[in-house]
């Protein structure tokens, strides 16, 4: 019986739920139903007000349709009815309570699309309406832009009449007047120009015209009826935000006939823009002969400078102009002028690798010899930037291979230290030494040694290099080589008869400084080719002490492993525990204690390991050293700060740089 009534129950359940499914699936279709009603309703409206039916779009409002629904672009029957000039469409609607103002999703209002359209009667009653005259869409478009850059003559005449701004410019810096101009629209143009009372707009128009070689906008541009003479030669010369005037641009485009023109209404040809850049400067840049010619005849200085004292002959020996090169020259430009870092034409060729424009200036009589401010000569930026063909030019015209910059650098130095091999392969078979040595001793060999220039410091012993040249400090090219890490130079080192454990002034050998740095596939090789595993420097620093002050774990197990003496103590009394002590190394300080460090040694002012760890707070150094310290022991009490002991060590800086750190400026020419 039970059994029964539990069935009945399930049965009910179900039906329940199947009537709930059945129901919800009919109120889904419903809802499908209004909405895709909705949809087509709203569809239908926007199709009716596009086709100026006022009745049927109005049946649609009536019937619930929001008035300012848009389609997936955003837009409303307002613009709709705008663009297809539905006037009485529009008022319709703005009286309904449309917005006068909508946005479509790139930002156009009815206003854009009816002045874009050339839609006058639609325009005036927008206008009328309160519409924004001066609406900017996303890309910075007016309604004036608009109908200026489609020619519409009516309606940039309204809109001008009803408070139109013609100086808003679009984001890519264009006004209505740029684009009329662009687009050749001579009415409008005109149209504009008399409506251009403060003349805020003439300028970046002029610079347009400039741009396009227009003579006629130019022309028209720079006619006024009152004062001709003096509102001309200003507006000739204003400037864009970088200061290039229009004759800039003309020069920037190789436009004479409007260089010409603007030349002859007043345009100064000196005119420094930002970065005192001239109208010359600019066509010796772009490389336009007729441009500097015609320049040139009308009073432009031939070596204007720069704000880095680059004159145009600079710019034109960096760019690779060769004709400009021999025009500037032959008229009178100085081949030796020198830029604020103290660069000459030929430094700025030989760094680009033009050697047409080298050949030009050697033959124009510019000189090899003449070093920047850090003393290179235009052989060491040929060697630096590895141009072979200038290089190899330099060279044939009796330039010195091992002239010396500031520090006593070479050529060759260079060379070695950007790897350029065959730049450095041609010098030294001109003659270029391979033991020159800089002020502070480097040889290139040191220098390619340092840097793992594995080729050149082939070549060079090959040439004769002394492995154990030695630089002020004492440091050999086997020294940098270790501290480095570079173990292939290090073994072509060894196999040329470096000396292995030669200490450098204060004592530091090549297995010294592999510890510092904790180079240990260095020290491999360097204790497998006979190095001696404890050398001691001057103050008693053995590569286990240095490895313990550093915290260099691998170095320490290695020397350990190669029986360095774990005890060994510096003039000062100090063993490697005392020193991984100071710095807190623990990790190296039980490494020690597992391989027989004595934890009891003092230092020569008395103190133990752990005196020197509670003396500078390292926590975990002292619970390490405690319990195998003996505390019965007596030792120095000192109050005083501890005096940190730090091995030698070696660091010198070779400057390579051949200038002040600054680039040549050039100049970006934004119209």
């Amino acid at each position: 019986m039970a059994q029964a009534a539990s069935q009945i129950k399930k049965r009910a359940i179900v039906d329940t739920s199947v009537e709930d499914e059945k129901l919800k699936k009919r109120k889904i279709r419903q809802a499908q139903r209004q909405l895709k009603k909705k949809i087509d309703s709203n569809a239908s409206y926007l199709r009716a007000a596009r086709a100026g039916n006022l009745e049927k779009a109005l049946d649609y409002l009536k019937t619930g349709v929001e008035i300012n629904i848009c389609n997936q672009n955003g837009l409303n029957a307002l613009h709709l009815a705008s663009k297809e000039g539905h006037a009485e469409v529009v008022t319709q609607l703005i009286k309904l309570g449309a917005n006068v103002d909508a946005a479509t999703k790139k930002g156009n209002t009815a206003l854009h699309i009816a002045s874009l359209a050339g839609q006058v009667d639609v325009v005036k009653e927008l206008v009328t309406s309160g519409a924004n005259v001066n609406a900017q869409s996303q890309n910075g478009f007016t309604p004036l832009y608009m109908a200026a850059q489609e020619n519409h003559q009516k309606v940039v005449r309204y809109l001008l009449d009803h408070g139109s701004t013609q100086g808003i410019a679009t984001e890519d810096g264009f006004t209505p007047l740029a684009v009329a101009l662009q687009q050749g629209h001579e009415q409008v143009v005109s149209l504009l120009l008399e409506n251009d009372t403060k003349g805020k707009v003439r300028l970046p128009a002029l610079h347009i015209a400039a741009r396009k070689d227009d003579t006629k906008a130019v022309a028209l541009l720079l006619q006024i009826d009152h004062n001709a003479d003096v509102e001309s030669k200003m507006m000739v010369n204003r400037t864009t935000e970088s200061g290039f005037t229009p004759l800039h641009i003309a020069a920037h485009y190789g436009n004479i006939n409007v260089a010409t023109l603007l030349l002859n209404r007043g345009a100064a040809v000196d005119f420094k823009a930002r970065n005192d850049i001239t109208p010359l400067h600019v066509a010796s840049k772009r490389g336009n002969g007729n441009m500097v010619k015609v320049l040139l005849e009308r009073g432009g200085k031939i070596d204007a400078r720069t704000k880095d004292n680059q004159t145009p002959l600079h710019i034109s020996s960096r760019l690779g102009k060769p004709d400009i090169v021999l025009h500037l020259l032959q008229n009178g430009a100085c081949p030796d002028a020198t830029t604020s870092s103290g660069y000459t034409p030929l430094h700025l060729a030989a760094k680009e690798g033009h050697r047409d424009v080298t050949s030009v200036l050697l033959d124009q009589g510019a000189s090899p010899d003449i070093t920047t401010k850090k003393g290179f000569t235009p052989l060491h930026v040929a060697a630096k930037y590895g141009k072979i063909e200038v290089a190899n030019l330099l060279l044939q015209r009796h330039t010195a291979p091992d002239a010396a910059g500031k520090s006593g650098l070479t050529p060759l130095h260079v060379a070695a230290h950007y790897d350029n091999q065959k730049v450095a392969l041609l010098l030294l078979d001109q003659g270029a030494s391979p033991h020159a040595a800089a002020k502070n001793g480097y040889t290139p060999l040191h220098i390619a040694a340092k840097k793992n220039q594995m080729e050149i410091a082939t070549t060079l012993l090959e040439y004769g290099a002394n492995t154990n040249a030695t630089t002020r400090q004492g440091i050999t090219p086997l020294h940098l080589a270790s501290q480095e890490g570079n173990v292939d130079i290090v073994t072509l080192l060894l196999a040329r008869d470096a000396t292995i454990s030669l200490g450098n002034k204060s004592g530091l050998t090549p297995l010294h400084l592999a510890a510092q740095d904790d180079k240990v596939n260095v020290a491999e090789v360097l204790v497998n080719q006979g190095a001696t595993v404890d050398p001691e420097t001057k103050m008693g620093y053995t590569p286990l002490h240095v490895a313990c002050h550093y915290g260099n774990v691998k170095m320490v197990n290695f020397l350990l492993k190669n029986q360095a003496k774990i005890n060994a103590k510096t003039k000062n009394g100090y063993t490697p525990l005392h020193q991984a002590a100071q710095q807190g190394h623990t990790h190296i300080i039980n490494l020690l204690l597992q391989h027989g460090a004595s934890p009891n040694h003092v230092t020569v002012n008395g103190n133990t390991a752990l005196s020197i760890a509670r003396r500078l707070g390292y926590i975990s150094v002292v619970d390490t050293l405690k319990v195998v310290t003996e505390e019965t022991q007596t030792t120095l009490t000192v109050t005083e700060k501890h005096k940190m002991n730090v091995p030698e060590t070696m660091n010198e800086v070779l400057d390579m740089s051949d200038d002040d750190g600054k680039r040549c400026r050039s100049y970006v020419l934004i119209t």
